[in-house]
């Protein structure tokens, strides 16, 4: 087997050197031979390019040397080893194997929704997001709404709820991501970049992710409800408390990670604290955000379905905290807030139950402080042999402040889903009831709404 190889090689080197003598003007890649004698060492080269780079500078960019190569024990110095294919053929040697180099990788697949293209040195997921919505909004009939001389009456509407574009993924290390998404429904001729929420980069410093750092603009660690992804949710919209207290993106830094094997997650950031797509900070104070939580039998992950939990139960609790001192110098009407915040999750062969609940301080510059609580729950069950039907119910409260009787907002409600294909391809039929006990002079209001919703995810 042996001496077959070396024949093959030998003959390979022929055909090499008669095409070289043949055509010597010719200098592609696999047809140039060229061995230099300088300073005691045999510099041998395979390619055109490499020999006229050498011959300036002195310098190779790729060296391959053995010692005591040469026929009187010279150096030799290679170029490659295709140079020591042709210098072993030449010189009567018997031929060597060399593997190949390694073709750079280069994947393009559909999953889930995300279209991605991967590389030896980066990854990048592409995916689109539609929700259209029908709304039948029926007001208090007690209350006039747009000056109209009877109060109350109904009002039907089509709308695009959302259509995001996000790109996501890595870049030369997989410890290196980032976050890219654009909402075109948010976009204002005032404020143009509105639509962008998110653009971030993530850095696993422990490439192990238990301690990691991420920079730009995302959701601030705060509230189980708004870290969940608008499409990755049981009702058409978030609850009337979460949307109240858990205000999302921000501009700014938080460090995070893993804790006791990944039974445990922690992040902390400071922030602009004025909300996202501003240009710069109002003052000179940040807003502060902790959440730390705790999930021993495995994250049940960001989303209010139970499309995950098969034959075991996945629960998290955790605790969230915000500092957010918005006071400035020019106006007297703005706050210093705390808020405490815990949230849970459950979830078991179809069934998901999760609540959260949120107490405010609030300090003014002027008058007195007051709290501001809010909480809601909200649970579901997963019907059908592929359960793909779902039946949800959500109630809800909310006291602005302690310091004023009878302001409460209540909301209770019910959903009724349909996933073809979980959270990408689904629809939403959701029905609820807001009541206001501070308005209409102090009678109340009561409010009902229909939302009708398609979602898609490509």
């Amino acid at each position: 087997m042996t001496s077959r190889v070396a024949l093959y090689g030998r003959a390979l080197g022929l055909a090499l050197m008669l095409a070289v003598a043949a055509a010597p003007n010719v200098q592609a890649q696999g047809m140039f031979f060229q061995e230099v004698q300088k300073d005691g060492r045999i510099y041998v080269f395979n390619s055109a390019r490499e020999h006229a780079a050498w011959s300036k500078s002195g310098e190779l960019g790729k060296a391959i040397a053995r010692l005591g190569y040469g026929d009187a024990g010279e150096t030799v110095v290679f170029d490659s080893e295709a140079a020591i294919s042709l210098f072993n053929f030449k010189h009567g040697r018997e031929a060597e194997a060399f593997p190949e180099p390694a073709r750079p990788r280069m994947e393009v697949f559909w999953k889930d929704g995300k279209t991605s293209v991967a590389t030896d040195r980066a990854q990048l997921l592409m995916s689109t997001r539609i929700q259209g919505r029908f709304t039948q909004e029926s007001p208090d009939n007690s209350v006039k709404l747009f000056s109209e001389a009877a109060g109350g009456d109904p009002r039907s509407s089509f709308r695009i709820r959302r259509a995001k574009f996000k790109l996501e993924g890595w870049f030369y290390k997989p410890e290196l991501s980032y976050e890219f998404q654009i909402n075109f429904m948010d976009a204002t001729s005032a404020q143009p970049t509105r639509m962008i929420e998110d653009a971030s980069i993530n850095w696993d410093l422990s490439r192990r992710k238990i301690l990691q750092v991420r920079f730009g603009q995302f959701k601030v660690p705060f509230g189980r409800q708004e870290l969940t992804s608008s499409g990755s949710q049981q009702f058409v919209d978030r609850s009337d408390a979460s949307t109240r207290y858990a205000r999302g993106r921000e501009t700014g830094v938080q460090l995070w990670g893993g804790l006791l094997g990944n039974k445990a997650e922690w992040r902390v950031g400071a922030f602009n604290g004025e909300g996202r797509s501003q240009a710069a900070n109002a003052n000179d104070k940040f807003q502060y955000n902790a959440r730390v939580q705790f999930h021993p039998n495995g994250d049940p992950k960001f989303s209010e379905s139970d499309l995950e939990s098969r034959d075991k139960l996945l629960w998290a609790i955790a605790a969230n905290l915000e500092l957010n001192d918005k006071t400035k110098t020019t106006t007297s009407t703005d706050t210093k807030d705390t808020i405490l915040g815990g949230d849970f999750m459950a979830k078991y062969r179809g069934f998901s139950l999760q609540g959260e609940y949120f107490d405010k301080k609030a300090e003014p510059e002027t008058g007195a402080e007051f709290k501001d609580r809010g909480w809601y729950v909200q649970t579901g069950y997963l019907l059908g042999a592929k359960r793909n039907w779902e039946l949800a119910v959500r109630h809800g409260r909310i006291d602005p402040s302690d310091q004023k009787p009878g302001d409460d907002r209540k909301e209770i409600g019910g959903a009724v889903n349909y996933y073809y294909n979980k959270h990408n391809v689904k629809l939403q039929a959701d029905f609820r009831q807001l009541e206001d006990e501070a308005g209409n002079s102090g009678k109340g209001i009561k409010s009902r709404e229909f939302r009708l919703q398609t979602q898609f995810i490509f």
